[in-house]
């Protein structure tokens, strides 16, 4: 009877032993949480009659400017002028190309950027303007 539990107690270790070495290798294998920093967001709704908003946000690393406003408003992407993934809408404000209306961002105050690829930095300043051009 002795061997009996010999077995079954040197059985139960060895499996206790691969249980917790496989839990230790899951701990190292876990993906590292995302960096998070806070920029600031602004959209401006102009002739659209709609109050400004302005917040500050806390956004994970790889957001991008068009990600950043989604995160305030509805939005919808379409073409517009030119690549399906434009910003097409904000909180149903659409772009309205027989007015000459569209949406502009800018980051930092540069507009030499593209809102649907540009990664933000920390402390970043997003805007969405909603602007009618003279033609």
């Amino acid at each position: 009877m002795s061997r009996r539990w010999s077995a079954i107690t040197i059985g139960s270790c060895a499996v206790l032993i691969v249980w917790a070495a496989a839990g230790a290798a899951a701990e190292e294998q876990a993906p590292p949480e995302p960096e998070r920093f806070s920029i600031v967001v602004q959209v401006d709704f102009g002739p659209a009659d709609r109050p400004p908003r302005e917040e500050r946000l806390t956004v994970d690393a790889g957001t991008t400017p068009k990600d950043a406003v989604s995160l305030l408003f509805p939005i919808q992407s379409g073409a517009v002028c030119c690549n399906t993934r434009e910003l097409a809408a904000i909180d149903g404000v659409r772009a309205d190309p027989a007015k000459n209306r569209w949406w502009s961002c800018r980051v930092n105050g540069s507009t030499k950027l593209s809102p649907f690829r540009t990664e933000l930095q920390p402390q970043d300043r997003v805007e969405w303007v909603y602007r009618e051009q003279s033609q």
